[in-house]
């Protein structure tokens, strides 16, 4: 039934992507489906089947939200149409009429040319999603191009908590590397921010995942998967440079004999990048590297306070498990741990020349997503020491849950807070614009509640996440978990 169910749904798929429709539902169905035929067949008793169990569960959970935050993902969504359709990334077929009167906002001229203020990898990564659409002749409305976005999108970040929970499986028991995995997944930006649409951090997370999955391997061929890895991180987007260079610099010192291959492997991507600038610029060096650099300007050391400790856009409040990701990078033992602690470092510090530091129209501060990915890939040294220790699990698993809900109120309700950079600076103190606060507010998801429904529905949702939190203490407190 469960094989019947999987294919009548991805029939109804495609059918959806060839007429324009909303491939979004049946895409829903089909993972439901899939982890119905996964546990049929006992997935979970592999590492294998539990990676995809760990992938078609974030599908599930990212298309159930059944809305889109997107806005920056315009250009990306756009251009797998100009690619498969008239063989260019320029966005000249698509102009009239998504981008009239807005061509500022999203593209940048070079000759006749307009191409996307945005990297371009993102749109690479999700052209298998429009080969049926741009084949079948599609016109693109606004509701089909948003499917396609999230659909695209959540697809793409789920494949990077796969990927992490296949490479902390290896230094952890499966339970933990579970455990690890649904914090990235569901208490991450990975669920309110990159899952809901074609930005750039979902490939960039995905780049990185699997760095740190060939680099945890060793062989030639898989740091050439590791350099691929680093490389689409940072052709997806840029500042994630900083997490790229370290993972190099971490494969020179491992072993320098194949260190070769991961600068392979890093080519392939840059080689690529570079033939675009070249072949629409003439110069090696992105068309949008002008209107970016105007973004950067003198060090504001207060911004480092405000992305650490403010309830609106730091990220200890979005992503309170990072103390523990910290505490993983630090310890004795850990070989790359410092390496990457230090590239979380350096992009804080670059956010603090960065007039955009708070992300505009986002949840929190979404530049935190591929750091939330290392410091959750840090915590797998410390399964011995946390399951090992009463009070620890229990702050673990209230900082796993509290994550959940933060993120899930970010997939599934409005974002707080007003978009404009100026009104973040002012607004950066307002503890009524964290989501727990908000779930309470009038302005919140609940709004069009009367007071007291709003308080009641508000207290059952951080009631049952703590339900979560027991829940999780007594499963990590089970001896059979252990490896």
């Amino acid at each position: 039934m469960a094989r019947v169910a999987a294919a009548g749904s991805g029939a109804w798929l495609v059918v959806e992507l060839g007429r324009g429709g909303v491939p979004w539902t049946p895409a829903f169905v089909l993972a439901l489906a899939a982890l119905w035929m996964l546990r049929e067949r006992g997935a979970a008793e592999s590492t294998g089947g539990t990676a995809w169990l760990v992938f078609w569960s974030c599908l599930a959970f990212y298309l159930s939200t059944f809305r889109w935050h997107g806005g920056d993902d315009a250009p990306n969504s756009l251009l797998p149409f100009c690619i498969l359709r008239s063989g260019t990334f320029a966005l000249n077929p698509v102009l009239d009429p998504w981008f009239l009167g807005k061509t500022d906002d999203f593209t940048v001229k070079a000759g006749a040319n307009a191409l996307s203020i945005f990297p371009v990898a993102p749109a690479i990564l999700a052209l298998p999603f429009y080969v049926i659409p741009a084949a079948a002749g599609v016109v693109a409305d606004e509701r089909f191009l948003h499917n396609m976005s999230k659909l695209s999108a959540s697809t793409i970040v789920a494949a990077s908590a796969a990927v992490l929970f296949l490479t902390v499986a290896r230094r952890c028991s499966r339970r933990w590397a579970l455990c690890l995995a649904g914090l990235y997944g569901l208490g991450s930006w990975s669920f309110s921010v990159s899952s809901q649409a074609l930005w750039q951090h979902g490939p960039a997370q995905l780049g990185v995942a699997l760095a740190l999955f060939g680099l945890g391997a060793g062989g030639a061929g898989d740091l050439a998967i590791a350099g691929l890895g680093a490389g689409l991180a940072t052709a997806a987007r840029p500042d994630n440079v900083f997490y790229s260079v370290a993972l190099g610099i971490y494969a020179l010192l491992k072993n320098r004999a194949r260190a070769a291959a991961f600068a392979a492997g890093a080519l392939v991507p840059a080689l690529l990048l570079a033939a675009y600038w070249l072949y629409y610029t003439g110069r090696l060096r992105p068309p949008e590297s002008v209107v970016q650099g105007k973004m950067l300007g003198r060090f504001e050391p207060k911004v480092a306070l405000w992305l650490l400790a403010s309830p609106t856009r730091g990220l200890f409040f979005f992503f309170p498990a990072a103390a523990f990701g910290i505490w993983g990078a630090l310890r004795r033992g850990s070989e790359d741990g410092r390496w990457l602690l230090a590239s979380c470092v350096g992009t804080i510090i670059f956010l603090c020349f960065y007039s955009g530091w708070s992300g505009g129209q986002t949840f929190g501060t979404r530049y935190f997503a591929t750091a939330a990915l290392v410091f959750t890939y840090l915590c797998a040294d410390l399964e011995a020491e946390i399951r090992g220790n009463g009070r620890l699990l229990s702050l673990w698993c209230a900082a796993v849950a509290a994550s959940i809900l933060i993120h899930a109120s970010g997939g599934y309700f409005i974002w707080p807070g007003s978009y404009e950079h100026l009104a973040q600076r002012a607004e950066i103190w307002r503890w009524d614009y964290h989501p727990f606060a908000h779930l309470y507010s009038a302005r919140g998801g609940f709004a069009n509640f009367p007071a007291a429904a709003r308080a009641a529905s508000a207290s059952a949702i951080v009631l049952a996440f703590a339900g979560l939190a027991v829940w999780l203490r007594r499963w990590l407190s089970e001896r059979e978990a252990s490896r």
